[in-house]
């Protein structure tokens, strides 16, 4: 057993925090390794693109989000190193990282352009496309980014909460069909 009897929800919370860590704080912000600004960098010199001011900027971007991604997952892990309890650095760290993988996903599209879609063998066009293809699944992960949103507008902000069902009733309890 996990946890007491009608301590279901504390149960399948506690797992969404745990995978919003993992998923938040890993890469260090979420590089997920293959998305690392060095990597970007080795794909515009290879497609000859390194002097394109737009793209440069587009990539300083980036790795800017990136920082601060990681910066943040640095303050969160601290704060559980040192005992405290997670608090909404979580849920922020993991929707930063879906915004910072969308947006590299977006990045890498716009340099391989119809490389993406059809594979040609060529460099670092296969791992690229399963990237792109791969990102959106990442806004589902731990927790929906909308749910997220509304968390953190809800408890972090306190914005008014959704009109919908208690929370507190027993599913029996609650209108079916």
């Amino acid at each position: 057993r996990l946890g007491d009897v009608n301590q279901g929800w504390t149960v399948a919370l506690t797992t969404l925090m745990n995978e919003r860590a993992s998923i938040g704080g890993g890469g260090g912000g979420g590089g997920l390794g293959l998305a690392s600004a060095t990597r970007l960098i080795e794909m515009l010199r290879h497609f000859d693109l390194a002097d394109d001011p737009v793209l440069r900027d587009e990539l300083a971007r980036l790795y800017t989000n990136f920082q601060v991604a990681k910066f943040t997952n640095l303050r969160a892990a601290a704060k559980l190193k040192a005992g405290g309890l997670p608090g909404p650095e979580l849920s922020i760290g993991k929707l930063a990282l879906t915004n910072n993988l969308t947006a590299t996903a977006e990045f890498v599209a716009h340099v391989l352009g119809p490389r993406l879609a059809a594979d040609t063998g060529e460099w670092g066009t296969f791992a690229w496309s399963t990237f792109v293809c791969g990102t959106p699944g990442m806004r589902i992960a731990g927790g929906s980014d909308e749910t997220l949103r509304n968390i953190v507008g809800e408890r972090v902000l306190g914005l008014p909460k959704e009109p919908g069902i208690d929370s507190k009733s027993p599913f029996k309890d609650l209108l079916k069909g």
